[in-house]
């Protein structure tokens, strides 16, 4: 079987925390008439311009990348943080071309024992949005979060991973996307013991007023509960989910400085 070199476009080949470059936000493959498109990052310019996996780019600005060795067809599709560039695109039998401008995408490595803290010891595979709600805290002003992966893929909304060898992606933007936190130590506020229609059950881990937040896959907030003077241990919740639309939910957790978020299914 062939073997093909795996690179990121945001990632490079071979990805070092902390970095920062001009890029569009896929994973790419070397193939003969170009680079084949692996995963495309959501958010990423590549995503708005409407490039999907499997799309073949096989010119950049008119410059065919056939023959290209993948570091030299990276650094062709790498460059100059907004200014524009036409990518030649093959999809099945379709050719096609597109515009776009290369954004200022970081990529960083996601401290697993931060996941693990957060989450409690019990829980030894997370979902990207419970892994998102980790690396969010390490981003800085004018920055978003746009993906989370594992050995350079986008971990899916419906897949669970471990907590290691995880990575972000995020690109900075001309707006404040979130306050600037620093030296914020992790502390998870509970877990989750049960979620149905009626009723949320947590286990805290100390006592004080707790707020819970059941959000939805689109991110809107289906509730929002408070328990004054809550004490530690299990606490059970009245909400009224009878309307509540079916599918994954989560479950954040707020208490004394602490948070923790646990995706659930509402059957």
């Amino acid at each position: 079987m062939k073997k093909f070199a795996l690179t990121t476009l945001a990632l490079a080949a071979a990805a070092f925390a902390g970095e920062s470059f001009g890029g569009i936000g896929v994973t790419i493959y070397a193939v003969k008439d170009g680079v084949l498109i692996s995963d495309v990052i959501p958010g990423s310019p590549a995503a708005s311009a409407g490039l999907e996996s499997n799309d073949r780019i096989v010119a950049v600005d008119g410059v065919s990348l056939a023959g290209n060795d993948i570091e030299a067809s990276k650094n062709v599709l790498r460059g100059t943080v907004g200014k524009p560039m036409e990518l030649s695109v093959l999809r099945e039998k379709e050719s096609f071309t597109v515009t776009l401008r290369r954004a200022n995408i970081s990529v960083n490595d996601i401290d697993a024992s931060k996941v693990e803290a957060w989450y409690g010891e019990n829980q030894n595979r997370y979902s990207s949005e419970e892994i998102a709600e980790v690396a969010s805290q390490d981003l800085s002003k004018n920055q978003k979060l746009l993906s989370v992966m594992q050995h350079g893929h986008v971990v899916k909304s419906e897949a669970t991973v471990s907590s290691a060898d995880l990575s972000m992606v995020s690109v900075e933007t001309a707006e404040e996307v979130m306050p600037q936190v620093k030296n914020r130590k992790v502390r998870a506020a509970g877990n989750l013991d049960a979620f149905d229609r009626e009723q949320v059950t947590i286990h805290l881990r100390a006592e004080g007023s707790t707020v819970v937040r059941i959000v939805n896959a689109n991110g809107e907030v289906a509730a929002r509960l408070l328990k004054e003077d809550a004490k530690a241990g299990a606490q059970t919740l009245a909400w009224d989910g009878k309307n509540a639309p079916a599918g994954r939910y989560i479950v954040h957790i707020e208490q004394n400085g602490a948070a923790s978020a646990v995706t659930t299914e509402l059957r």
